[in-house]
């Protein structure tokens, strides 16, 4: 499987000003002083290389959608954000009709939902789209955005058919190729996480999700949820501190949740995902890296525990890596 992620942020989308561009250019052009880039190949292999990403690229500004290629030729779709328009654009220029599109919904508040509208491969004849989540009304959500004064056209100007289907805690679907489990998550209004299952492969995308006391327990089903997952996109736009005080709640999660849930999960890659939409390309660095060291810090510390102390954490291996996600980056699984 390949993973690709088309938005990343959360709440709402966000552009970079001409000012942020001109900063990134300013840095850059200050980190190439002594190097020698004659050529255009030493000059992109120099961005890709040796810049530091805020400064040679971005974490983009699109809301959620992920699409997950399983070798299907019908398509598998994680949310419909903003995310969802540019993976429209692409899909068009490879299948212009007769494709078939699972899409499945975390659930439907706006920063979710948004892109539906932009999606050029509902407007085609001959498309089927497959719409998926655990909610009731799942159809009425999706039209009521597009009512007056809400929007220009109804949505009954798409001319794709589309098929709506409302799934279970628990339940298994089995489209494109893979079997995908649903887990309701802790949310305002409730949200659903879903595992993709192919073959001995998986990848769990789970966001917009909070996780109370009974995280901390040894029976939370969420940890059976993730099991074993090869990659868990995981919503954590929140540090420890936020999301136990200003922001709790609010029903996201923190980087610290995220790596004490994949470590218990055995989880071989921790994606961070649904990124805050007031934070910069800098600061998304900064909170990669503080990612990255409370897990080794937590590895030290599970290390140095005394034995025979009841409750004593076992040595701590995983996750193997964490991830900040970014608009446009692909992940093989």
């Amino acid at each position: 499987m390949i993973v690709h992620f088309k938005g990343t942020r959360g709440s709402l989308p966000i552009a970079h000003t001409s000012q942020d561009s001109t900063e990134k250019i300013v840095g850059a052009l200050l980190e190439a002083r002594g190097h020698n880039l004659r050529s255009e190949s030493q000059v992109r292999e120099f961005v890709k290389d040796h810049l530091p990403f805020h400064k040679g690229s971005t974490f983009g500004g699109n809301t959620p959608c992920v699409h997950v290629d399983t070798g299907s030729e019908e398509w598998l779709i994680f949310d419909a954000g903003s995310g969802i328009r540019p993976l429209g654009q692409e899909i068009i220029k490879k299948s212009p009709s007769g494709s078939d599109f699972h899409i499945f919904f975390s659930h439907f508040h706006y920063d979710h939902i948004q892109g539906l509208p932009f999606f050029t491969p509902a407007y085609i004849p001959g498309n089927r789209i497959f719409i998926h989540g655990g909610h009731d009304n799942i159809e009425e959500f999706l039209r009521d955005q597009m009512r007056t004064p809400f929007f220009p056209i109804d949505f009954d100007t798409f001319q794709a058919e589309f098929i709506f289907h409302k799934h279970s805690h628990g339940e298994t679907v089995n489209v494109c190729n893979a079997e995908i489990k649903v887990h309701k998550q802790n949310h305002p209004g409730d949200s659903y996480g879903f595992r993709v299952q192919q073959g001995n492969k998986s990848v769990i995308y789970s966001t917009d999700a909070e996780h109370p006391n009974i995280a901390h327990g040894k029976k939370y089903d969420y940890l059976d949820f993730i099991m074993g997952s090869n990659l868990l996109i995981f919503d954590a736009p929140y540090s420890h501190s936020e999301s136990i005080t200003t922001r709790e709640h609010w029903g996201h999660s923190s980087y610290v949740m995220g790596v004490e849930l994949a470590a218990r999960g055995e989880v071989e890659k921790l994606a961070i995902f649904h990124h805050d939409p007031n934070l910069s390309d800098k600061e998304l660095c900064d909170f990669h890296g503080h990612t990255k060291k409370f897990l080794e810090r937590s590895r030290l510390a599970v290390r140095e525990a005394k034995p025979g102390i009841p409750g004593a954490p076992s040595p701590r291996c995983h996750p193997y890596e964490i991830i900040m996600s970014y608009d446009g980056l692909s992940i093989e699984v």
